[in-house]
């Protein structure tokens, strides 16, 4: 079955599953005519497909090694020779217009080398120019933009079992280097590049559950990402909090959201520390297009600006009942770490430390679950694993101080949360849940 795109097939549902990896969660995309098959990050926080693709060895700087065999896997690559479908993108497309980030849609053909006639007619031939695409922390890829099929799954009429869809004509990246990105990305933005644009999907909406980091490289759990009426037909469930959705002029491609402020709850619910109460430049976006919560799949850690960050630390301080473990903060670069008493792990029971709430923009109150908020770092020693809080510094480099999103809420935080993109009605639904039961 080829559909070119789902807008014109309200039955057409995609369900695909996602793994948890070590520091984000991956999907299978079968790309070309026979499919190959790529683990890819899934990345709200940007628009481009990509693969390591080519014919010669993809070249990662600053990606480290894997230190457990003394010679480092090759990555898997694209073989465009190998797929019959496979073409390049021209210079005159949308795409090729949107990942040179040109504000003129020309720009690509003439640095294409098309004369005047064929490029203002859209006739010219020539393939889209090599390009460069940044992330945050300073990584980028090099790449030329590529046009194949990709394949998922879908669930037509609501009937099991899921049926593969292919969707011709999918641009995408074809990266031969890169710095600090060991592997590809799946871009589900809200540009004209990312992925459930190209399919279609960005009238409706999506959603993900991403299973606990105890499953980090488990291919064999596995959690659902959705795209489609069934995504939003879910957050019909009792429980779900909703939040609007804030937007951008100047960094529209973004999912925003409104942070109000952050509270410590004890055991029965009760506030173990007052709210601490973010900055107006976190519950809102203002009219330069910076402030607000970046929601971002990519970012494994949540991070939250100083003063407010501070505040949250000194809160956390004194309603944690446990002593700080100072030398565990200095190796793991975590800013709080405790010693919690543990007889086994995982320890739950006799784990005292604070919940963590969210008070979002709309009345709206996420209280995270503790393993999306707290991780062990240690094993059980003398019966004490010490637990460190996985948030972090805002830095001038994640964009606040220069810009951009005031905070970022990241992947880890979503872990044992649903989360539904409801672009219908302009919203983001939370709620907390076991995603290995979603498997």
């Amino acid at each position: 079955m080829t559909l070119l795109n789902s807008t014109n097939y309200d039955f057409l549902d995609i369900i695909e599953p996602v793994t948890a990896y070590i520091d984000g969660y991956l999907l299978s995309l079968n790309l070309g005519t026979p499919p190959q098959v790529f683990q890819v990050y899934l990345d709200t926080g940007s628009d481009l497909t990509w693969v390591p693709c080519g014919t010669t060895s993809y070249q990662c700087m600053e990606c480290g090694n894997d230190h457990s065999s003394s010679k480092p896997k090759p990555t898997p690559m694209f073989l465009p020779s190998q797929s019959s479908s496979n073409t390049m993108d021209l210079c005159g497309s949308r795409f090729c217009v949107d990942v040179h980030s040109s504000d003129n849609r020309f720009d690509p053909c003439a640095a294409a080398g098309c004369d005047v006639p064929a490029f203002t007619s859209g006739l010219c031939p020539r393939p889209c120019p090599p390009f460069s695409y940044t992330y945050g922390g300073g990584a980028l890829v090099l790449g030329s933009l590529a046009r194949d099929s990709v394949t998922l799954h879908g669930s037509i009429h609501g009937i099991d079992p899921l049926s593969p869809v292919e969707f011709p004509g999918f641009s995408f990246g074809c990266v031969g280097s890169s710095i600090r990105e060991p592997i590809g990305i799946a871009g589900f933005g809200r540009g004209t590049l990312s992925l459930p644009s190209q399919l279609g999907f960005l009238g409706k909406g999506f959603s993900h559950c991403f299973l606990g980091f105890r499953f980090a490289r488990n291919p064999n759990v596995t959690s659902p990402l959705v795209m489609g009426d069934l995504a939003l037909s879910s957050a019909a469930t009792d429980g779900f909090v909703f939040t609007p959705m804030l937007r951008s002029v100047t960094y529209p491609n973004f999912y925003y959201i409104g942070l109000e402020g952050v509270s410590l709850l004890g055991d029965d619910g009760s506030a173990a520390a007052a709210m601490a109460t973010a900055p107006p430049s976190l519950s809102s976006v203002d009219a330069q297009g910076n402030g607000g919560v970046l929601v971002d799949t990519g970012t494994t850690y949540t991070h939250l600006p100083d003063p407010f960050y501070a505040s949250l630390l000194s809160s956390l301080s004194a309603a944690a009942p446990y002593e700080r473990s100072r030398d565990l903060e200095a190796r793991t670069g975590f800013d709080r770490c405790f010693r919690v008493p543990c007889a086994r792990a995982p320890c739950a029971a006799e784990d005292r430390l604070p919940a963590i709430s969210l008070h979002l923009g709309g009345g709206a109150r996420l209280t995270l679950p503790k393993l999306s908020s707290y991780y062990p770092v240690t094993a059980v020693r003398d019966s004490v694993v010490v637990k460190c809080l996985l948030f972090q510094r805002m830095d001038d480099d994640d964009a606040g101080a220069g810009g951009g999103p005031g905070a970022v809420l990241g992947s880890f935080q979503m872990q044992n949360v649903e989360v539904v993109y409801d672009l219908v009605a302009g919203r983001v639904g939370f709620l907390p849940r076991d995603c290995a039961l979603r498997a």
